[in-house]
């Protein structure tokens, strides 16, 4: 997952201030909860298989063979696959596979196979189970989550419940990457269902949906003087590293965190020769937001500025570079949210709301579809996106998984 979960444990303290203490458990379906509890070794041994297969955004080998075996258990659970493509020049194929029901509503489940380990990384670091917790490359971000959703599959295959018109899995390959190989795909597909629910994972200090995630954007921003030797006639240059060095100062004041909208220079290259005035600089922006239209008046502002430089003779030409958008959870969406939480109380368990994040995740390609999303649905985990070792929480299997088959079957027959 991007962006967002290595800012997730920075969010904690927002969380637990946005939710109470669980309300009595309501009614829970006793027999889902054991057989749930009886599947927890099948999903830890999933996990294991999958953690087994190395899978870094763009491994040809490795997304390949997570392909075909995906491919496999899914066909096995009756599901129809096709194979698409990724766009953009991106490794891998990503795969779709349907299920088909007797019922009225359609319900897309959503993953990503890709991590953001290179090859090698299993060598160091393989599968592992201490305590409570199991290890391994991606297995909560998010092989975890792809684990739920074939247990989730069977347990419902099982049950006999086909109270849909169509229940399908989308699992793309770049999402770590910012999906630019299969967001297309995402938003078409989404389009076709009633309700999307996505597989990222959660955390372990502190189970969480999210409300809203930031979109992303880069200013790049190229500033161009002229070059002159430093010592022997410096006033014959244009110096560009000055007028980058004010540029960035002028805009400083972009960064408004009261409404959400991030704004930090983050790099700039420029100046090669210790004897010359620099003649180009180079500097990028991070930018997150939740309201396009912070994002387009930034861009307003950072155009005037930049026909305004501080040197005769300097220019500086700012570019808009996309990156995902934000979403921000619907009235729909929000009912989803709240449908999860009073699924867990049935079971004791609680389940907190972060507001905003500030990074992003395939939800809002799926939320482009105008069609509710609930984010966060995968395993309880810690350690991703970081130098530090990833696992999730092996009790949580049995909770996760009974809310995973609660909210598909609910949702699916209009619940």
């Amino acid at each position: 997952m991007t962006g967002f979960l290595r800012r997730m444990a920075c969010a904690v303290l927002l969380v637990l201030g946005c939710t109470g203490a669980p309300t009595a458990a309501e009614a829970r379906d006793e027999r889902l909860l054991a057989a749930a509890g009886a599947e927890q070794a099948a999903v830890l041994a999933t996990m294991e298989r999958l953690v087994g297969i190395e899978t870094g955004t763009g491994d040809v080998q490795g997304l390949a063979a997570m392909a075909d075996f995906l491919e496999a258990e899914l066909r096995a659970l009756g599901a129809v696959v096709t194979r698409h493509p990724a766009a953009a020049g991106v490794a891998g194929d990503n795969l779709i596979a349907r299920l088909t029901g007797r019922g009225q509503r359609r319900v897309l489940l959503m993953a990503h196979m890709d991590t953001v380990y290179p090859r090698g990384t299993l060598a160091r670091a393989p599968f592992r189970i201490d305590g409570n917790r199991a290890f391994g490359p991606g297995i909560a971000d998010a092989k975890g989550g792809i684990a739920l959703i074939l247990h989730a599959l069977r347990l419902l295959k099982v049950r006999g419940f086909d109270d849909y018109a169509s229940l399908t899995v989308l699992l793309n390959t770049d999402e770590e990457r910012g999906s630019l190989g299969s967001r297309d795909l995402i938003v078409a597909t989404a389009r076709e269902h009633d309700a999307v629910l996505s597989f990222e994972p959660t955390l372990a200090l502190r189970e969480i949906l999210i409300q809203a995630t930031s979109g992303s954007a880069t200013a790049r921003v190229t500033v161009r003087g002229r070059a002159a030797h430093a010592g022997a006639n410096p006033e014959q240059g244009v110096n560009a590293m000055v007028e980058a060095a004010d540029f960035l100062l002028r805009n400083l004041d972009l960064d408004d965190r009261a409404r959400a909208f991030r704004f930090n220079w983050t790099v700039g290259t420029g100046g090669r020769v210790a004897n010359v005035i620099p003649d180009a600089v180079t500097l990028e922006a991070n930018i997150r937001y939740l309201d396009p239209a912070l994002l387009d008046a930034a861009f307003r502002t950072l155009a005037e500025r930049a026909a305004r430089p501080r040197l005769p003779g300097a220019t500086i030409e700012v570019e808009r570079v996309m990156g995902r958008p934000s979403f921000v959870a619907d009235a729909a969406g929000r009912a989803l949210i709240d449908k999860a939480r009073a699924i867990y109380r049935e079971i004791g368990a609680d389940l907190a709301v972060v507001p905003v994040t500030g990074g992003g995740t395939d939800a809002a390609y799926a939320a482009q579809s105008g069609r509710p999303v609930l984010e966060a649905l995968g395993m309880p985990g810690f350690g991703y996106h970081s130098d530090q070792a990833e696992y999730v929480l092996i009790d949580a299997i049995p909770r996760r998984l009974y809310l995973a088959v609660r909210m598909i079957s609910d949702v699916a027959a209009g619940r």
